[in-house]
């Protein structure tokens, strides 16, 4: 059974990458809706029903597990690129050397991640990802072991520090802090739906200095879940599927199992007398800082033992063509959503509650399954990753679908 790889890719990885592009937007929608003071501050803006169920669905099965997703196959994709740099070294069709290449790559995400994070929407991940990038190289050269001991520790560094310190994902507002709150929402709500372009910029940027500063707690995590990836990535767990299934099944009974036991806790403490104690802040934090990364991983595991039934390839394989270009459609999201929601599109920012939001989010997905099977009918790669390649090996690939399988032949 070979229902991994397609043109020397890893299928799942593909189909991963599709699944959390769904993922991500499902979570940031909140970030394109809702000022960000009131997302901050823990303001709940929709009491609904309907919005409070759909918050909740998010919150269990969605929120920070397919940035999770994300960060593991970013390592993942380091150790790859590696592997290919030697395999043509070998082969004498290039002579860079891979620290050199994959610099290069780094820059050129934070230049994109500037860009994106600047003048599209302040909620960027890119440059976050830039930066631990670097740091991420200094390990390409790491034994599968040694890789895994730091993945541990890095995500254990933020829950354990939180833990020992008392510190409380959730606080109380006081009435006078609430209304100031409440005062900064109107404004960023005003701003965001009927502002000028130059207000909305203005807004924009300040915005992003304060999510830039968020971002830091979570950068052990980040970096570890790329270590945890490119441990994957070394010990070839994906290459083979069926042959690592006995692996793969315990990886998703602890994954899985730890993972949505740190969920259910809290959620079955709050029937008890322990619901305003420390044992409650604590496993938040697990939940958060441990669970949802654990469940991530869950994730892409489970869809790895789902890929071992035709059945679910048929189900699933769509999902790799938004894969292939998740860089592009990462950056399509935004420009969509600011254009629905920002003043200079229909201006809908504020209007729109979690549940509606969720609709609309998949009906964005849904939009770009479309245009991403539409696309590889023609090319053979997505037009930022296609640029981002360029920049990464100084050469720019054919583009068209055609033309490289014209010189694939003719080689």
């Amino acid at each position: 059974m070979q229902p991994l790889t397609t043109n020397n890719r890893i299928q799942l990885l593909d189909i991963a990458r599709g699944l959390a592009i769904l993922g991500i937007l499902l979570i940031n929608m909140t970030f394109f809706t809702t000022s960000l003071q009131a997302i901050q501050f823990q303001l709940e803006l929709w009491p609904g029903f309907w919005d409070r169920t759909v918050k909740s669905l998010l919150t269990f099965f969605v929120s920070g597990k397919f940035i999770a997703v994300f960060s593991f196959l970013f390592g993942y994709g380091m150790i790859l690129i590696k592997d290919g740099v030697a395999r043509r070294n070998s082969q004498n069709q290039s002579k860079g050397r891979f620290a050199a290449i994959y610099s290069r790559r780094l820059f050129a995400l934070v230049l994109f991640g500037l860009i994106h994070g600047l003048l599209i929407w302040y909620g960027d991940i890119l440059l976050h990802y830039a930066l631990l990038g670097f740091i991420l190289l200094l390990f390409h050269k790491c034994k599968p072991r040694t890789l895994l001991i730091w993945a541990s520790l890095l995500l254990l560094l933020v829950p354990g520090l939180m833990m020992l310190s008392g510190t409380s994902g959730s606080y109380e507002l006081s009435p006078e802090m609430k209304s100031q709150v409440l005062e900064w929402v109107a404004i960023e709500e005003t701003v965001y739906s009927s502002g000028t372009w130059g207000e909305i910029q203005q807004l924009r940027m300040q915005n992003w200095n304060s999510s830039l500063l968020n971002q830091i707690i979570f950068y052990p995590q980040i970096l570890g879940l790329f270590l945890l990836g490119a441990y994957f990535a070394k010990k070839k767990l994906f290459n083979d599927l069926a042959g690592n299934r006995p692996k793969l099944l315990r990886i998703a009974v602890w994954t899985g199992g730890f993972g949505f036991l740190t969920a259910l806790l809290p959620l079955l403490l709050k029937f008890t007398d322990l619901s305003d104690t420390g044992l409650a802040n604590q496993l938040e934090i697990i939940q958060y800082m441990i669970g949802q990364p654990l469940v991530g991983v869950f994730y892409i595991v489970l869809l790895g033992l789902l890929l071992q039934r035709k059945t679910w390839q048929r189900v699933l394989n769509p999902l790799a063509n938004v894969g292939r270009m998740a860089f592009t459609n990462y950056l399509l999201q935004s420009v969509i959503c600011t254009l629905i929601f920002y003043s200079y599109g229909l201006g809908w920012f504020g209007k729109v509650g979690p549940a509606a939001a969720s609709l609309l989010a998949i009906a964005i997905f849904a939009l770009q399954l479309v245009l991403s099977s539409l696309w590889f009918r023609r090319f053979r790669i997505g037009p930022m990753e296609w640029l981002w390649r360029g920049i990464t090996y100084l050469s720019f690939p054919p583009l068209s679908a055609t033309r490289s399988a014209e010189k694939s032949t003719e080689s």
